[in-house]
């Protein structure tokens, strides 16, 4: 699968495409829909690689770091660890930045895809489980701690 094929898949799914100044990728979208929650990035690292990284990011607001860190150790541990658990199980890859940190500050949700056999079902199953495993996420730690509520918009983006 071309480039031109992906972003042309995510515009007929009627989600919005934006790539982001700030990237250093050869290939690197934001897509989200119209109301821009929750973001899902496809990211090519170069001209020649042959795989796509499908990802999401969630950066934890500061009123939930506060939370988590409040929490004892064992509840800490059990929490993010159950998270963690629930999320593999998904079929994605995910990191807990800073690596080894007691309290997160970004959990990063990804999945590899193989360009040259790719499909366009494969592709759009791979960017609904990330997508889906980032909402786990953040429905999680909503749920455990309470919603922040901003004004039209999750805090999560």
């Amino acid at each position: 699968m071309e480039d031109e094929e992906v972003e042309k898949i995510i515009k007929e799914l009627g989600l919005a495409i934006r790539k982001p100044p700030e990237a250093k990728e050869y290939f690197h979208i934001t897509t989200s829909p119209p109301q821009g929650f929750p973001a899902v990035d496809i990211i090519r690292i170069t001209k020649d690689s042959p795989f796509y990284l499908i990802t999401m990011g969630i950066l934890i607001h500061p009123t939930h770091k506060s939370a988590i860190a409040s929490l004892d150790e064992k509840e800490r541990q059990e929490f993010i660890g159950s998270l963690i658990e629930d999320v593999l199980r998904m079929g994605v890859d995910i990191a807990v930045l800073p690596p080894n940190s007691e309290v997160p500050e970004v959990i990063q949700i990804s999945k590899v895809a193989y360009s040259k056999e790719l499909t366009a079902n494969q592709l759009l199953d791979y960017y609904i489980t990330v997508r889906n495993a980032g909402m786990l996420v953040i429905t999680r730690i909503n749920r455990k701690f309470g919603g922040i509520q901003k004004k039209g918009a999750s805090p999560y983006v």
